[in-house]
C-alpha cells in the first residue's frame, strides 16, 4: 500500500521454514529506469518495510516493480516473484471518461465537465497531428486537478498549471470550475499532450531539446492560446525588453512575468519557423537537437542558418524590428568601448603635442633699443 508523495509500505511473508542470512528489497521505477535496493529484516518470517518516496523519489504515475532477494544460511540465493503497481495519485477519488486510448480523470465536477475535457483532448490531438504524427499505441491519461495548489506535490514553479510525465503517458493540469474552464481546457490540455507526442516521436533524447522549441511547439497546439501572449510580446518589443532566444535554450525564467514572456516569445518564434520552413521542419529541427547539437548550431544543421540569424529575421518580419538597427543596438556597447580605446589615446596625444608647442614654440618678438 502507498500514500502518494510520501511512502510505500511493502509487506512480505515467508511461508517456508528457512533460515535467512540476508534479505533485500529491489524496487524498480520503470519511468526513470531507476533501481533502489534496500536491506530488510524478516522477523518470524515476516517483513514490513517503509520506503520513503520523499527521500527516494519515485516518479508520479510510474509503474513500480519489486521483488525480494533472500540469501539463505547455506549461501544459496532465492528470489521471489516480481510484483507491480501503478503509482497513481490516490489522494483523490477520481471520476473517469475514456475514448479509445485517451482517458480523462477528474475529481470535482459532473460528467459534463469530464466530457468537455475529453473533447478538448481530442481537439488538441487533431491540432497536434498538423505538427507531428499522433501516436496512440499506448494510453494517454489526463488528470485534472481543481487548483494549482494540488500540483505543488510535483515540484516546479508555483505558477505552473500543468505538467507532463511523458515516460508514463500522463498529463496533469489544474482547471478550476468557473466561467473560463472550457477555454482553460482547450489551452492547457493540448499543451501537455503536445509534450507527450513530442516524446513519443523523439524518445528520451527529448530532454536535449531547447526549452524555446519544446514549449513553443506546445503552445502551437493550444486550441485557445492566451490573448496576452501578443500583448506582452509587443510591449516587451516596444520597450527593448525581449529575452534573447539563446537565453531560452536551457531554461525559462522563474519570475512569473518573465516566464510568461518567454512562452510568448517561444510561441511567436516557432510560429515564424513553421510558417517559413513548414511544420515538418520543426520535427526535423527537434531530431537534430536530440543528437546533441548545441542551441546555435542545431538550427544551422537543420535549417541552414544559425539561431541568431533566425532570431534577427523573426524580429524583423514578425515584430517589425529594423534588422540593421537591431544589429547596431547589439553592437553599441562594443562600439562605445572601441571608441574609447581609440579616441582617448588620440586626445591624450593631441594634448601632449599642444603642451610641447607651448613650451618650445618660437620666441615672441621683443623690441630692442
Amino acid at each position: 500500500v502507498y500514500q502518494f508523495g510520501e511512502q510505500i509500505a511493502f509487506v512480505a511473508q515467508v511461508t517456508a521454514p528457512v533460515q535467512i542470512q540476508q534479505a533485500k528489497l529491489v524496487i524498480f521505477d520503470e519511468s526513470q529506469s531507476l533501481t533502489h535496493v534496500q536491506a530488510v529484516d524478516f522477523v518470524n518470517g515476516r517483513s514490513e518495510t517503509i520506503f520513503d518516496t520523499r527521500q527516494n523519489l519515485i516518479q508520479p504515475f510510474a509503474v513500480v516493480r519489486w521483488y525480494y532477494e533472500l540469501t539463505l544460511s547455506d549461501g544459496s540465493v532465492v528470489q521471489s516473484d516480481s510484483y507491480a503497481l501503478h503509482y497513481d495519485d490516490n489522494r483523490f477519488t477520481w471520476q473517469k471518461l475514456e475514448a479509445g486510448s485517451v482517458h480523462v480523470m477528474w475529481t470535482q465536477g459532473d460528467v459534463t465537465f469530464g466530457q468537455n475535457a475529453l473533447n478538448a483532448a481530442q481537439a488538441g490531438l487533431q491540432a497536434i497531428n498538423n505538427l507531428v504524427p499522433v501516436d496512440l499505441t499506448q494510453p494517454i491519461d489526463i488528470f485534472i486537478y481543481p487548483t494549482q495548489n494540488n500540483l505543488a506535490i510535483f515540484g516546479g514553479a508555483a505558477w505552473e498549471a500543468g505538467r507532463a510525465f511523458p515516460e508514463s503517458g500522463v498529463a496533469v493540469v489544474a482547471i478550476e470550475q468557473d466561467a473560463n474552464q472550457s477555454v482553460n481546457m482547450e489551452r492547457l490540455i493540448p499543451h501537455e499532450l503536445m509534450h507527450l507526442m513530442f516524446y513519443r516521436q523523439l524518445g528520451t533524447s527529448a530532454a536535449n531539446l531547447p526549452n524555446w522549441l519544446n514549449e513553443g511547439v506546445a503552445t502551437l497546439a493550444e486550441i485557445n492560446p492566451s490573448a496576452d501572449y501578443g500583448i506582452v510580446l509587443q510591449d516587451a518589443s516596444a520597450n527593448n525588453g525581449l529575452i534573447p532566444m539563446l537565453n531560452l535554450c536551457a531554461s525559462f525564467p522563474t519570475d512569473p512575468a518573465q516566464a510568461f514572456l518567454a512562452y510568448a516569445e517561444a510561441r511567436s518564434f516557432t510560429t515564424y519557423l513553421r510558417d517559413t520552413y513548414g511544420a515538418p521542419a520543426l520535427l526535423n529541427l527537434a531530431k537534430v537537437y536530440t543528437q546533441g547539437m548545441d542551441c546555435e548550431n542545431g538550427a544551422q544543421r537543420a535549417l541552414g542558418t544559425s539561431l541568431s540569424r533566425l532570431e534577427s529575421s523573426w524580429l524583423e518580419k514578425s515584430l517589425g524590428h529594423n534588422a540593421l538597427g537591431a544589429v547596431f543596438r547589439n553592437l553599441l556597447p562594443y562600439l562605445v568601448l572601441l571608441g574609447l580605446l581609440i579616441f582617448i589615446p588620440l586626445i591624450l596625444g593631441l594634448s601632449a603635442s599642444r603642451q610641447k608647442v607651448d613650451n618650445h614654440g618660437p620666441e615672441k618678438y621683443v623690441n630692442k633699443r
